[in-house]
C-alpha cells in the first residue's frame, strides 16, 4: 500500500530526529480507548544513559504482546489495552526512567557541568599527559587547586552528592 506512494523517492534523511528527553515525569496516558503509545512518543528515553532505541523496541513488542492479547478478547478499550501498562511496569523500561527520573534536573541545576568542569578536565588531560619533567604528583596538586578555585570544595562535594542522590 505504501510502496506507490514512496516509488522513485530518495532518502534524505537517516532516521535522525528530536529526542524526547522527557523521562519518566513526562510520560502521557500510555494508553486508551483504541490507542497504545511506545517509543519517544511516550518519552521513553533514558538521558543518562543515552538509551532510546532498545527502549522504543521493547515498548513495542510490549504494545505487540498487548494488541495481540486486545486482538484474542476482541476488547481494544482502555481496560482491555491495561496489559501493556502492566508489562511496562514489569519490564526494565520503567524501573529504569523512575530510577532516573530526577537526573535532567540535577543536570539544569548544575551549568558547571557544561562549563568550567570539561574546561578544567581537558586541561588536566593536557597537562598530565605533557612531558615537562614535572613530577605528576606537583601537577596534581596544580590541578587540585585550580579545581576548587574554580568550584570551591563544599560546591564539589554538594554536586557530587546532589548527582548521585539524583540516580540513586
Amino acid at each position: 500500500m505504501v510502496a506507490p506512494l514512496i516509488a522513485g523517492g530518495k532518502p534524505t534523511e537517516y532516521t535522525a530526529h528530536w529526542i524526547a528527553e522527557g523521562g519518566y515525569d513526562a510520560i502521557p496516558q500510555l494508553c486508551g480507548d483504541g490507542f497504545l503509545i511506545a517509543g519517544d512518543s511516550a518519552m521513553l528515553f533514558n538521558a543518562l544513559h543515552r538509551e532510546g532505541s532498545n527502549l522504543a523496541m521493547t515498548s513495542g513488542r510490549l504494545a505487540a504482546e498487548t494488541i495481540l492479547e486486545a486482538l484474542k478478547n476482541g476488547d481494544f478499550s482502555r481496560d482491555g489495552l491495561q496489559g501493556y501498562i502492566s508489562r511496562l511496569q514489569n519490564s526494565y523500561i520503567l524501573k529504569d526512567l523512575k530510577k532516573y527520573r530526577n537526573f535532567g534536573r540535577f543536570l539544569g541545576m548544575h551549568p558547571e557541568l557544561f562549563n568550567s568542569l570539561p574546561e578544567w578536565t581537558s586541561q588536566a588531560a593536557r597537562e598530565m599527559i605533557t612531558v615537562n619533567g614535572v613530577p605528576k604528583k606537583e601537577k596534581q596538586k596544580v590541578l587540585w587547586h585550580q579545581l576548587r578555585t574554580k568550584i570551591p570544595l563544599p560546591g564539589l562535594r554538594k554536586l557530587l552528592w546532589t548527582g548521585w542522590r539524583s540516580v540513586k
